[in-house]
């Protein structure tokens, strides 16, 4: 196990920025997700840390040991693709043992007896004793997940690293397999790098998110942070839902005010710590829907009145989508609201829960003093 220091890491393909400006601890014996979009840079920054790429600028650290310059087989990482990458004319046993038998080569003494004793044991925990000598063509997508997953961790790797490992799995089996990972992890308590698209799969399996856009990490920090309280706009519309109230900031202090463009006045807080508001200047409200409620829980509660548009039951809510102005809105109530579509309605949201964000995504950041994209933007 061992903790990985990414430093300013840049790497580019021709005219293109795969990933730029990236530092990040990623904590020994946690589970850390690189999450975004397709094109966003996961993928770069864990073949970076797998040393498949070599960065352009920028040093990669195992502890204290500098592998930036060091090959793939020299970094003792255990890697599970998207593809499974499976030999078809090996069995399960030889699949799993391929990465023993390679170091057996390479001047390593791992005997017979214990290379099968290794594979059994990887079976084992990844809940497939007795399927040794099946073929992958004989295994459902689970199972030969399972068995890539087993091939990965035999080495008895200091990282493990997983590249979108489920998206060719089906809803359940997607869950089982997300269970089975975390059971995996927590009992081996190794470092891991997880790469995925999907939202819910990170904020349920992670210790800590990095969510990147266009080849930069917007924010590095734990699920119900990333959730609760996103630094940038990307962040607040890529994870879970969130109502967006455009205006501009017509108070400054603990509590920002915003003037919406008919009148209204938003009171909240931002989640950004040290970006230099300047009044007049145009943000962005943002409210999770289940924050916005019927009733108000305090006097200090916003008042936010609009026009519904339209009324979709969800089983245990109703998504109410409404008009302030211009702008369209989304609330999440309980199944018995009574509202219909073309009626007024009045909301409330806390200022606790209303998020005042600039707009600007990294060039936001690169204005608060100490946040890692800060330097470079001088």
């Amino acid at each position: 196990m061992v903790r990985i220091t990414l430093t300013n890491l840049r790497k580019t393909f021709g005219e293109v920025i795969a990933t730029d400006d990236v530092n990040m601890v990623l904590e020994d014996g946690k589970l850390s997700t690189l999450l975004g979009p397709s094109g966003c840079g996961k993928t770069t920054l864990l073949r970076l840390i797998a040393g498949f790429y070599v960065p352009d600028k920028g040093r990669i650290f195992f502890d204290d040991r500098d592998v930036t310059d060091l090959p793939p087989n020299l970094r003792n990482t255990g890697m599970c693709f998207q593809s499974y990458a499976l030999w078809p004319h090996m069995t399960v046993n030889d699949n799993i043992s391929y990465g023993l038998k390679i170091k057996r080569v390479q001047g390593m003494k791992y005997t017979k007896s214990a290379i099968q004793k290794r594979v059994n044991d990887a079976l084992e925990l990844v809940q497939m004793t007795g399927l040794g000598d099946r073929t992958p063509h004989q295994l459902s997508g689970g199972q030969q997940q399972r068995v890539a997953l087993a091939r990965a961790l035999v080495i008895e790797p200091d990282v493990l690293l997983l590249d979108e490992p489920l998206s060719n799995l089906d809803a359940k089996l997607r869950h089982e397999m997300r269970e089975e990972i975390l059971r995996i992890q927590g009992e081996l308590g190794i470092t891991t790098v997880y790469v995925t698209h999907d939202q819910i799969e990170a904020l349920s399996i992670s210790d800590m998110v990095a969510v990147m856009d266009k080849g930069y990490v917007q924010q590095y920090a734990p699920p119900r942070e990333i959730y609760d309280s996103p630094q940038t706009l990307f962040v607040a519309d890529f994870i879970g839902k969130c109502t967006f109230l455009d205006g501009e900031i017509s108070g400054l202090g603990e509590t920002l005010n915003v003037r919406l463009p008919d009148g209204q006045i938003i009171k909240g807080i931002t989640p950004l710590d040290g970006y230099p508001f300047e009044m007049n200047e145009q943000v962005r409200c943002a409210v999770r829907p289940e924050d916005l409620h019927k009733a108000p829980t305090s006097s200090q509660d916003n008042s936010i009145s609009g026009i519904v548009e339209q009324v979709i039951f969800v089983g245990s809510n109703v998504e109410v989508h409404f008009s302030v102005g211009d702008i369209l809105a989304t609330s999440l109530l309980p199944p018995e609201a009574d509202v219909a579509a073309g009626s007024k309605i009045q909301l409330y949201a806390p200022p606790l829960q209303m998020m005042i964000l600039p707009k600007g995504g990294v060039d936001a950041l690169r204005k608060i003093p100490g946040h890692p994209l800060y330097a470079s933007g001088e």
